[in-house]
């Protein structure tokens, strides 16, 4: 990214003054046209902020909240300790129910990518088959989480096949980056009034590690989503193996 030609840019819009856009707003529409006309590309990273701040006519303050309104709208990643890089223009899971990991900030929400990997019919024993009622089959939908292009994470989703039809002959691409509990209650009218959250530090199991990459057992966390509907009737399991990463995992009421 030119950084002349865009303080020249950024010059000419504060000169103007008339309508009043904060100067963080017009700077990081200015880096959208750059990507948008092909001179940023995909991957590639943007200058650091503190020599953005020595080149263009706007405060390290102001450079910080364009990165993060880039950042929010899908168009830039950034990276602990490595930068800030224009997407690859991957759609991203919006409803953040549960993997709401924080930026640096300890309030922004870093993107999510969710990629369903398989989706199978299953009689295996486990929590989710003394929630869900044991001798059932099972579709269970496995989806790899990309968090931020930093570290990935890997969900199995539980559901009764008799409560939901069908679901194990969907293509599995028609599910990434689709919020599970949005999808049950649009396609089967099943909603999900609550989740019973527990977590525990534990050793990655060895399918996990296969399935993820991983050449040892390292401790991470295992996440148990228990899903109820109406009355309390069991609708969904879902686990969730997150290895070791120095993000914070958020939990609580959902942001509005």
């Amino acid at each position: 990214m030119e950084l002349d030609r865009l303080a020249k840019t950024l010059g000419e819009e504060s000169a103007i003054g008339e309508t009043r856009v904060p100067k963080y707003v017009v700077l990081s529409d200015q880096i959208i046209g750059e990507i948008e006309a092909g001179n940023l590309r995909p991957g590639e990273r943007l200058p650091g902020e503190a020599d953005m701040a020595a080149v263009l006519p706007a405060s390290l303050g102001t450079i910080q909240k364009a990165l993060s309104r880039l950042a929010d709208q899908g168009m830039v990643v950034r990276r602990h300790g490595t930068g800030t890089f224009v997407s690859d223009g991957r759609r991203r899971l919006i409803d953040l129910w549960h993997f709401r990991f924080l930026a640096d900030d300890d309030e922004t929400l870093l993107p999510v990518f969710a990629t369903v990997e398989n989706i199978s019919l299953t009689r295996t024993v486990g929590p989710w088959s003394k929630f869900l009622g044991e001798d059932a089959d099972y579709v269970c939908i496995e989806r790899r989480i990309d968090v931020n292009e930093e570290f990935d994470s890997f969900a199995r989703f539980f559901v009764s096949a008799e409560q939901f039809p069908g679901l194990v002959q969907l293509d599995r691409n028609a599910l990434d980056n689709v919020s599970f509990r949005a999808f049950l209650k649009a396609q089967y009218g099943v909603a999900t009034l609550r989740v019973a959250e527990q977590v525990a530090a534990e050793a990655m199991p060895d399918d996990i590690c296969e399935v993820m990459g991983l050449t040892s057992q390292p401790v991470g966390l295992v996440y148990h989503l228990r899903g109820f509907g109406y009355k309390d009737a069991p609708v969904s399991y879902q686990v969730v193996y997150i290895p070791p990463n120095s993000r914070r995992l958020e939990f609580g009421p959902v942001r509005k």
